[in-house]
């Protein structure tokens, strides 16, 4: 009787454990998605930017196709670049709704430590985490769809028939999935970006610990209660 009531002592504490935890982490997970929103604001003003100033330099690039096409060509591709400037709250945050790109939205105690660390600096570039930047590029790349139409040497996915097209495509299903338009070339962040996902990592490394903290227990009280089924069979 005595161990019996004892062993239930044990499961208590593990539960208070667990609560405790439970209670740590939640306002951490919060603060991410705070951080999450607003980095998403953030991503939408660096592509609307990026869309002008990328088409721009296309068409300066590419002075011969520009050259070659008629005013009315120019103002349609012009307008097609302009309503991706009106949408890119919708396209950037259609990029990065994936809860999977957030851990504090579907956490994972398996995740690499380092999974939102960005690597390098000013003078020898850098290098952002693929879990975020892979869903940027996504969003940036439908700027490919309005060169890709006018002629301007890229691809997202299609047939094309000139010479030494740039890719501007990928998989995001695996191999044989449809292709996805997707920016392929050096892509430096804004340092709001850089500076709130910063931010965000902080928070993942303590969360991720008291995550796999709060496992550990919830482990160990099976481990208990399998025991205790055990022994009262």
């Amino acid at each position: 009787m005595l161990e019996t009531k004892s062993r239930f002592a044990m499961s208590e504490d593990l539960d208070l454990l667990i609560q405790e935890k439970a209670r740590e982490l939640r306002p951490f997970r919060l603060r991410m998605e705070e951080l999450r929103l607003q980095f998403i604001n953030e991503a939408a003003r660096f592509a609307a930017k990026w869309y002008e100033e990328t088409a721009k330099h296309y068409v300066s690039k590419y002075s011969g196709i520009t050259l070659t096409l008629s005013k009315e060509k120019l103002a349609k591709m012009k307008a097609k670049v302009n309503d991706l400037i009106r949408n890119v709250d919708k396209i950037v945050k259609d990029a990065l709704s994936d809860p999977s790109i957030w851990w504090h939205l579907a956490p994972r105690k398996h995740d690499s430590f380092s999974l939102y660390e960005q690597l390098g600096n000013d003078q020898v570039g850098n290098r952002f985490p693929d879990a975020v930047d892979k869903p940027v590029r996504r969003a940036l790349g439908e700027l490919g769809t309005a060169l890709e139409q006018f002629g301007y040497g890229v691809t997202t996915g299609g047939a094309f028939t000139g010479s030494y097209p740039e890719f501007w495509f990928d998989y995001p299903e695996g191999s044989g999935s449809a292709a996805r338009p997707y920016f392929p070339h050096l892509l430096e962040w804004s340092k709001e970006m850089q500076y709130t996902l910063q931010k965000y990592d902080g928070l993942f490394k303590q969360s991720i610990r008291l995550f796999n903290e709060i496992e550990k227990l919830k482990e160990e009280k099976k481990k208990r209660q399998a025991s205790e089924l055990w022994d009262s069979t």
